[in-house]
């Protein structure tokens, strides 16, 4: 049997998430996953991360990480604004890209990368996290075998102190806590519903004096009495947990975004434990990210041009349904 070749990574921005990724990779058994580069606008801290992390090459910007023809795949995890600008010409150079989510701060940037990306055909996904996480798996056997009955509710409470922080709170910066983390709690009522909802109404906004959103809360409405609630905060730490509730019982995923353990009525909990790293997380279970690049790999090595997991058309429902709730409570991007 012949053995599949290596993915090789390149790592476009040296910041806290992207560390984290590259550990994340080295705790995949009998991994196949080699990082071969890092870029960032600063070729200071690229060279520090590849000092830490034994990349061989580090770069001075985004453009000769594009040109390194031996990157098969680019993690992008700058800033949220400049997700485009560099996603985009990863795309246009012919490598494949998994983008930090969000992809874009519009569905219109967004609907862009997707088209560049089908027209070079090449992979591209958003880094939608949780989806590939075990315990999703498990959620949409449940669902499918109708353990709870009819699903009427998903209630989400998300919130940790990060209102001080300046990807969430300048607006230059892309800030909002609905697109830092509120875009899970989102992409929950898709994965459990499956459908668009009929009404989005938020609620409870507090902007801050940038007229960011610090703090949200919002309803989807799915119709046929199914909804979504939620409380996302950048004010507060929550449980950060979300409580699926149908006809027949009920499913409490902990920590729902990058979930390890699921609870149901009359069940036992069950629980996927992450490995140890070599280094230690700058984030809740990003050791998980393994899950994603995984995913990656196997649609990379299938030819695929998406997840079927986390598909294109998902992606872009979500940032039109970000961008509704952004219109309505008055969150404005120069984009």
């Amino acid at each position: 049997m012949q053995c599949q070749a290596n993915l090789n990574w390149g790592i476009a921005a040296a910041g806290r998430i992207t560390q984290d990724f590259v550990t994340a990779l080295g705790t995949v058994e009998k991994s196949r996953h080699v990082v071969v580069a890092v870029a960032d606008v600063d070729g200071q801290r690229a060279q520090q991360f590849a000092q830490r992390n034994q990349i061989p090459r580090h770069y001075d910007g985004f453009d000769a990480l594009a040109l390194d023809r031996e990157v098969d795949v680019v993690y992008v995890g700058t800033l949220n604004p400049f997700h485009y600008a560099v996603v985009h010409l990863m795309l246009a150079r012919g490598k494949n890209v998994l983008c930090e989510t969000p992809m874009c701060l519009s569905v219109e940037q967004a609907k862009e990368l997707y088209t560049l990306a089908e027209q070079r055909g090449v992979f591209l996904m958003e880094g939608m996290w949780s989806r590939f996480f075990p315990s999703y798996d498990r959620l949409r056997e449940l669902l499918n075998h109708d353990v709870i009955g009819e699903v009427t509710q998903v209630k989400v409470q998300h919130g940790f102190r990060l209102a001080h922080m300046e990807r969430v709170c300048n607006r230059s910066l892309g800030g909002s806590i609905l697109m830092d983390i509120g875009i899970y709690a989102l992409q929950l009522g898709l994965f459990v519903f499956g459908v668009s909802p009929v009404k989005i109404l938020p609620s409870g906004t507090q902007l801050n004096k940038e007229r960011v959103d610090v703090q949200i809360e919002f309803m989807l409405d799915y119709g046929d009495g199914r909804r979504l609630v939620a409380l996302v905060t950048g004010l507060e730490n929550l449980e950060n947990d979300a409580v699926i509730t149908g006809t027949k019982g009920e499913i409490k995923l902990s920590n729902y975004w990058c979930c390890t353990q699921l609870s149901r009525s009359n069940a036992p909990p069950e629980s996927w434990p992450l490995p140890r790293a070599k280094f230690d997380f700058h984030y809740t279970n990003t050791c998980g990210l393994r899950y994603e690049a995984e995913e990656v790999r196997r649609c990379i090595e299938k030819r695929l041009l998406e997840s079927p997991k986390f598909t294109h058309a998902e992606s872009l429902e979500l940032a039109a349904i970000a961008d509704e709730i952004r219109r309505q409570i008055g969150v404005v991007y120069d984009v």
